[in-house]
Parts: C-alpha cells; sequence; structure tokens
C-alpha cells in the first residue's frame, strides 16, 4: 500500500511538471521574438522541444539513464510532436468523424513512440506503456472533437484555439505523470534479501 501512495505521489509530483511544460509550449508558441518570421509553424515545434527539456531530461537524470537513452528520448520528443501536428492539421477543415480519428491518430502515435524509447526495457514498463498510450490517444481524440465542435460555432468551454491550448497542456501533463510512473516501478520493486524485503532502500521484516 504504502508502495502505491508512493508510486501515485511520483506520478502528481510529474505531472505538475508536465502541466508546467503545457504552459510553457503555450507561451513558446506565441513567441513572437524566437521565431519571428516562421510564426505559423512555432506551434508545431516548440511543444515537443519544451517537453524535453522540461520533463523527459530531468525524469531521465533521476532514472539514472544513461546519455544515450536521455539524448533518444529528447530527439524523439523533439521530431514526433512536429509530425503528430502534421497529422493532426491534415484532418481539419474535413468531416467530423474524420477529424476526430485523425486527431485520435496522432495522440496515439505521440504517445506510443514516447511510451516506446522512454519505458521499454523498466520494469513492468509494459503495462504503463500501454496506460500512456491510452491516455494520449483518448486526449488526442477529445482535442479534435472540441476543435470541431468549436469550428462549428458549438463552444462548450473553449474558443477553437484556447481548445488546442489547453488539450496541450492536459496531454503534456497526463503523459509525463504516466511515463514518470512508469520511471518510478523500477524504485519500488521488491527485492528478496536473506529471507528480508529490500523496498525502496528500506529493509523490512
Amino acid at each position: 500500500m504504502i508502495s502505491v501512495l508512493r508510486c501515485a505521489s511520483w506520478a502528481v509530483r510529474w505531472g505538475l511538471l508536465g502541466f508546467v511544460s503545457g504552459l510553457l509550449s503555450c507561451v513558446m508558441s506565441q513567441s513572437y521574438i524566437v521565431v519571428r518570421d516562421q510564426r505559423t509553424l512555432d506551434h508545431i515545434i516548440w511543444p515537443g522541444m519544451v517537453f524535453a527539456v522540461v520533463v523527459l531530461l530531468p525524469v531521465s537524470r533521476w532514472a539514472g539513464d544513461g546519455w544515450l537513452r536521455t539524448t533518444v528520448a529528447i530527439v524523439a520528443s523533439s521530431a514526433i510532436y512536429p509530425i503528430t501536428w502534421q497529422i493532426a492539421a491534415s484532418g481539419i477543415r474535413r468531416s467530423g468523424p474524420y477529424m476526430i480519428a485523425v486527431f485520435t491518430l496522432a495522440g496515439f502515435l505521440g504517445s506510443f513512440v514516447l511510451a516506446g524509447v522512454f519505458l521499454i526495457g523498466r520494469p513492468r514498463w509494459s503495462r504503463s506503456a500501454c496506460t500512456t498510450v491510452i491516455l494520449g490517444t483518448v486526449i488526442g481524440g477529445l482535442m479534435g472533437a472540441q476543435l470541431r465542435a468549436a469550428m462549428n460555432g458549438i463552444n462548450f468551454l473553449f474558443l477553437a484555439r484556447d481548445g488546442l491550448a489547453v488539450f496541450t497542456v492536459v496531454w503534456q501533463a497526463v503523459v509525463s505523470a504516466s511515463l514518470a510512473r512508469g520511471v518510478t516501478l523500477r524504485f519500488i520493486q521488491p527485492v528478496e534479501v536473506t529471507g528480508q524485503t529490500l523496498n525502496s532502500g528500506a529493509i523490512k521484516p
């Protein structure tokens, strides 16, 4: 029970870091200074880079990963975001079901790549990877549904542009928490030592 609570606690902490990353991504996406002449590309360039530096880098270093794995994760995040945004954008102004399906595909692809690169080989990585992919896919679909509704003049909670920002923040926060939970499992695996259980550095009878 203590291990479960500890794992959940770390997931919340890294989820908050993902929330901050999402906010920074939205701020950077509106930058007039950094990419003054390519502003239309800001929203597909910065989120992946910010997520890589703010979330993946510290989580990977905290987990004690080698620099090769850390670098691969950073490169994967920076590359997959522009790709998924391009996929999602290809469905805009299409029929509602098609648009939602394309955004769902983008959410799936982004979370699948990050989960594969960042979690594979860790303890119980497959369960954490599946959770990450499912959550990322669902949020991607919701983003497409909200955007389609806003384009049709149906604003449930947000305008079209605001909805994209909100779901970007939610996606990064949730995926960050899920990825970090998979990493945390490494540190709460019980190990039998001469009849005693060693858990997170403490020996318990």
